[in-house]
């Protein structure tokens, strides 16, 4: 246990002219400086021996103070009677505005004497620190083994000597270990960053996982004397903790085996899909297919949607392929899902959007995919977060089952892009551009292309159909000619 600022002026009889502010700050290291300005040599932590032989004024005594206060020094010790008779009072009278212990050394004590013996025992506790650190990680291990999450919390706060609280990204706790209400409802303000006063200053917030978008945070708080014990034991608990939240999130293989469960679901045989329902322990009963695209290219999109189904409890039925993820939702969670989908794309900021089938049996789920794709679709066309294919307008559905002739002479204006674009990246790129409104930095990053690319691929789209993307009638007369031959790839919503 680290020696606190109070500790050493009793062992050394020095008087505390600030008072009790302070004086239960550990030290860490010891340090003797006679510069006006020490800080760039300072980690915070330290007892500062100074005999202030480049202090003259009121002013320096001042700026001396608050400059050492920001450096977070646990205390400042001022040697009297070689160049000050006694401690300033502007430097007492700033330093306890700050918070700041000042020691007052008389001359009888040297600074060696102090030095010597508050670095032997910083070595000394150093070396129990580590060991500390070594049998907490040991410990934190083998009960994440067959305690999980709820027991590498509860190893921690112990081992810290104090609370802990695990909670996901929107404040659900996962696990709290000696935290009170009080506590708990500080640790979810800190976490989050809610505008609310926290009762228990210097919180400390870990992420778990990914450090820009983590899938939980562990909140601790350390005691004085623990802090850098409890810093190292923390960072261990959320590589345990990032681990037994998604166990098989390493390599690709968690990604390869739900795409084949994914695919062997939708295969239509009865039973394979019987061997792996058993297998993922679903009930029997309709499920519904989500099919959602993202529009930005940067957002990990599949990651989201584990997220969500961890969130709710469902059965991680989510694979990605061409930029679509394809999601297995049962139907009675349907209009769970709906909404937190939607709260993701209004509220969160996520970019995405969200096509439903309707229910069927899981032998049928390819229908149900068939329907999310169309939806999808007219979610991307008309902004929306989710859309349902049960709530298509009754003008979509017949535009999809038109006959062949009338389908083609719809599409007769895109025909010159058909035959001359065997990759369909032109006619990709108008679709996505006239589901954005003409919005040219969204198409673009929708796209993953430069805007100027962007602009290049509708030039040569006025070029070989002779349509104007300027012109309003222009617009709607591609826009029914790609919704004309979308009916014909109900499984390409983009």
């Amino acid at each position: 246990m680290l020696e606190t600022v109070g500790d050493v002026a009793q062992r050394f009889r020095l008087r505390v002219p600030t008072g009790e502010a302070g004086l239960t700050r550990p030290i860490r290291w010891t340090h003797l400086s006679e510069l006006i300005d020490p800080t760039p040599w300072l980690r915070g932590g330290e007892l500062l021996l100074t005999l202030g032989l480049q202090l003259h004024d009121a002013e320096d005594f001042a700026a001396y103070a608050v400059r050492l206060a920001q450096a977070h020094i646990a205390a400042l010790g001022f040697g009297i009677g070689t160049h000050h008779p006694s401690v300033p009072p502007q430097l007492v009278a700033e330093a306890t505005r700050h918070g700041l212990a000042v020691l007052e050394i008389p001359q009888g004590v040297a600074f060696q004497d102090i030095t010597y013996q508050l670095n032997a025992d910083l070595l000394r506790t150093g070396a129990a620190e580590s060991r500390l650190i070594a049998e907490g990680v040991s410990a934190m291990t083998q009960v994440a083994r067959s305690a999980g999450t709820q027991g590498i919390v509860a190893t921690l706060a112990h081992r810290i000597e104090s609370w802990a609280v695990l909670m996901d990204p929107h404040g659900t706790i996962h696990a709290a270990v000696g935290a009170a209400r009080v506590h708990v409802d500080d640790a979810r303000a800190a976490a989050l960053g809610q505008r609310s006063r926290i009762r228990h200053p210097g919180l400390t917030v870990y992420g778990v996982g990914d450090p820009v978008r983590p899938r939980a945070h562990l909140v601790v708080a350390p005691r004085p004397d623990r802090i850098s014990l409890t810093r190292e034991l923390a960072q261990h608990a959320t590589l345990l903790l990032d681990l037994a939240l998604n166990p098989l999130s390493g390599g690709n293989t968690w990604g390869l085996a739900r795409a084949d469960a994914v695919d062997a679901l939708m295969s239509g045989d009865s039973t394979l899909i019987e061997r792996v329902s058993a297998r993922w322990n679903l009930v029997a009963g309709d499920v519904t297919v989500a099919l959602l695209r993202s529009r930005s290219r940067a957002v990990p999109l599949e990651e989201n949607v584990l997220a969500w189904c961890a969130e709710l409890d469902l059965p991680p039925l989510v694979s990605e392929e061409s930029s679509l993820v394809t999601a297995l939702v049962p139907v009675d969670e349907v209009p769970r899902w709906r909404e937190r989908v939607t709260r993701a794309v209004e509220r969160e900021g996520v970019p995405a959007r969200c096509g439903l089938g309707t229910a069927q049996p899981l032998a049928a789920s390819a229908l149900s995919r068939q329907q999310a794709a169309q939806a999808l679709a007219v979610a991307v066309a008309d902004a929306k977060p989710v859309v349902d294919f049960a709530g298509l307008a009754t003008g979509r559905l017949i535009l999809q089952h038109l006959d062949p002739a009338a389908r083609t002479a719809l599409t007769t204006p895109l025909l010159p892009l058909l035959a001359g674009d065997t990759t369909r990246v032109l006619l990709r790129s108008l679709r996505v551009f006239l589901s954005e409104n003409t919005n040219w930095e969204a198409a673009s990053s929708q796209l993953g292309i430069h805007r100027h690319t962007l602009r290049q691929r509708m030039a040569r789209v006025e070029e070989l159909t002779g349509l104007s993307i300027s012109t309003t009638e222009d617009r709607v007369i591609a826009w029914l000619a790609l919704q004309a031959l979308h009916a014909d790839h109900p499984l390409d919503p983009g």
